[in-house]
């Protein structure tokens, strides 16, 4: 089960369907295995229907969910499963691969932020996620010198929020890192109060995706996280809090 073309979402009615399948008897008495990808696309509804599926299959059935984000399920659809852990290969041997690939481009940062699985990697790469990042990270620099605004920013990654929030999340990860690099020109208290900032909005950030499905203006809520970045980031919360 995966989403329709054209769209990023999984719906209720599909998911109804293999139920529907999974409850027919299979002939030669053989199991039958349904794979659900990528699983975090489910709506909040479609998690809700399936949670009775879960709590009691049918003899022979399988229900396999595979995710890259599992804080991104309901709490009621984690307790309900047994957890598999993949791991990605090793940066060197995914970059070998990755280069194989695609020859001319250098997938260092694609993989990084791809938390190290080549195929997502590659998959990015191939969908154009590269022009859509550069032209996230300019409209945040644009941001915080306020050329632009907030709603502009979010609308400008309409059909792409989730993208646009793990992008979001990555580039804070690398700003904090940053921040306790030696050499950074900026008092304590200020790193302190960027740092605090950074670490809040990662937090917002992961909230947001778990709902992110569930019929939410993800435009306005994109636009509500992208405050902190106006006119320098985190500054206009601590002004407020001043």
């Amino acid at each position: 089960l995966q989403p329709v073309e054209g769209k990023n979402l999984i719906g209720v009615d599909p998911l109804r369907e293999l139920l529907g399948f999974l409850t027919l008897t299979s002939h030669g008495n053989r199991g039958r295995v349904a794979v659900v990808y990528p699983a975090e696309s489910m709506t909040i509804q479609t998690s809700n229907a399936l949670l009775k599926t879960l709590e009691e299959p049918r003899p022979g059935t399988v229900i396999i969910l595979v995710s890259e984000s599992l804080n991104r399920f309901p709490a009621t659809v984690v307790s309900r499963c047994q957890r598999v852990r993949v791991s990605p290969p090793d940066e060197p041997a995914a970059l070998r691969w990755l280069a194989e690939q695609e020859p001319e481009h250098d997938f260092a940062k694609l993989l990084e932020f791809s938390g190290g699985a080549p195929v997502r990697a590659l998959e990015l790469f191939q969908s154009g996620f590269t022009e859509f990042a550069n032209t996230l990270i300019d409209n945040l620099n644009k941001l915080e010198r306020k050329a632009t605004t907030p709603g502009q920013v979010a609308a400008s990654c309409k059909g792409q929020p989730d993208l646009a929030l793990q992008l979001l999340d990555w580039r804070l990860a690398g700003r904090i890192r940053s921040l306790f690099e030696k050499g950074q020109d900026q008092s304590e208290a200020s790193q302190h109060r960027e740092v605090a900032a950074g670490f809040r909005q990662m937090a917002q950030i992961r909230d947001l995706r778990r709902v992110i499905n569930g019929g939410i203006n993800a435009e306005l809520s994109l636009a509500g996280l992208l405050l902190d970045w106006y006119g320098g980031f985190g500054r206009q919360r601590n002004e407020h809090n001043d």
